[in-house]
């Protein structure tokens, strides 16, 4: 399984645009798809500069429906297969950005004209071996750190729209987080569920931690008491946590940095 990084927060010298939003390319031996597509239409430069075709991707999964994550999506016309939980349309606002709209750009109907749309709340298989997580079980308490949108009558957006993926390999489980609004650990025990496999091979995306305290040394416990080999973060983890999960994890986890352009294989 190979992915690679089209919008990500971070960047190095390779071309490639950063923007504080995230969109993953990801192949698996016989499919291609698309996790997220950003802000801008950044991914789909950064894809030309790395010489990947998206016009060979027939499939998008939207984690869930915050700007940073499904405004890339405006600036795709070819007709593709869209999978997200209803949730995704909510409007909501920023917390952090003085209550800015912080939903997807597009309505569920302007969508509709372009994307055969799958809206759904249950776990679901798209591709052999690969699955949309659905509406997460929130087993593990989530902070309301994580959630930092509010709706129209300034209540708490819980973010149930929240999910991510599972790619099940003969070594493991792939997780794929983008956001992780929901909990990485509660993302994690879906995966393990839908899948019915306990090993987790590997874990990417944004995590949303922003800080060393109580809650991010239960995740990095998370990760020791599952065993999981590999860890790619970025987005809105910050460099802190990152370097705080890289010293904790020696001889547990592998940590790797997410950036634009970034090309991975598992």
């Amino acid at each position: 399984m190979k992915f690679t990084v089209l919008a990500e927060d971070r960047n190095c010298d390779n071309g490639c645009i950063n923007e504080n939003g995230l969109s993953i390319y990801i192949e698996t031996d016989n499919n291609k798809f698309l996790l997220d597509s950003g802000i801008t239409d950044a991914f789909l430069k950064n894809a030309e500069t790395l010489g990947i075709n998206l016009n060979t991707v027939d499939t998008i999964v939207l984690s869930h429906g915050h700007w940073d994550h499904g405004n890339g999506l405006q600036y795709i016309n070819s007709k593709k297969r869209l999978i997200l939980h209803p949730k995704c349309f909510t409007k909501r606002y920023s917390l952090r950005r003085n209550m800015a709209y912080a939903g997807i750009e597009e309505t569920k109907d302007q969508l509709l004209k372009k994307f055969e749309l799958i809206e759904t709340k249950e776990p679901y298989q798209f591709f052999e071996n690969v699955w949309f997580l659905g509406e997460i079980d929130r087993k593990f308490e989530v902070p309301i750190k994580n959630l930092p949108t509010v709706l129209d009558n300034e209540e708490i957006d819980y973010l149930y729209d929240d999910s991510g993926l599972a790619i099940k390999t003969e070594n493991g489980i792939i997780v794929f987080g983008s956001c992780s609004h929901s909990g990485i650990n509660n993302i994690i025990e879906q995966a393990k569920n839908v899948t019915n496999d306990n090993r987790v091979l590997a874990v990417v995306g944004g995590f949303h931690l922003k800080e060393i305290n109580s809650y991010t040394s239960k995740i990095v416990q998370y990760f020791k008491d599952n065993k999981i080999e590999k860890a790619y973060m970025g987005h809105c983890t910050s460099d802190e946590v990152i370097d705080y999960f890289k010293e904790q994890l020696i001889g547990h986890t592998e940590v790797t940095t997410l950036f634009a352009g970034a090309k991975f294989e598992i």
